[in-house]
């Protein structure tokens, strides 16, 4: 299998587990990263998407939330921990992630809140876009101008992965 048919694939299965988990829960967190191009896979990845979905799953419990579930995915579209949830403000969970989502380091983390209705957005949320990894600009832009290098992004994703595990990690 190709590149493009692990990530298409990778994608199809995290939609087939959440789908799963919402037919017994109410609201599903999902956290990957945000890797540029393929592979979907890098040096430290697997830690930072369980320390955020760990610091995102005691926020939660501090707000009286109980996460239910947790799983981990490593496929063609990268690592990504899901948690569930039963009962929970899909609009809190959503501004929880996007706390983290807004640090310095945080356009490398990509925080999706899902319920039966479909996801919310950021912008719904006035949290705005999504920001380049480089250059500041709206990154969907970004991406569909391929206005960067492959390799600077990559390079920038990494050190922005490293400071996230350092500040993150202790």
């Amino acid at each position: 299998m190709k590149g493009l048919e692990r990530l298409l694939s990778g994608r199809d299965e995290r939609a087939r587990l959440q789908k799963h988990l919402l037919s017994h829960l109410d609201v599903v967190v999902q956290v990957s990263l945000n890797i540029p191009g393929l592979p979907k896979k890098m040096t430290g990845d697997r830690d930072l998407v369980s320390l955020v979905s760990d610091r995102i799953c005691l926020e939660l419990t501090l707000t009286g939330s109980r996460p239910r579930t947790l799983f981990f995915l490593d496929n063609g579209a990268g690592f990504a921990g899901m948690t569930g949830l039963k009962e929970a403000d899909p609009a809190l969970v959503k501004r929880i992630g996007m706390r983290l989502e807004d640090q310095e380091w945080g356009p490398v983390v990509d925080v999706d809140v899902i319920t039966r209705k479909g996801a919310i957005h950021r912008k719904s949320l006035t949290g705005g876009e999504r920001l380049c990894l480089l250059c500041g600009m709206p990154s969907k832009d970004c991406a569909r101008s391929r206005r960067h290098e492959f390799t600077d992004l990559r390079s920038a994703f990494q050190k922005l992965l490293a400071k996230a595990l350092e500040e993150l990690g202790g």
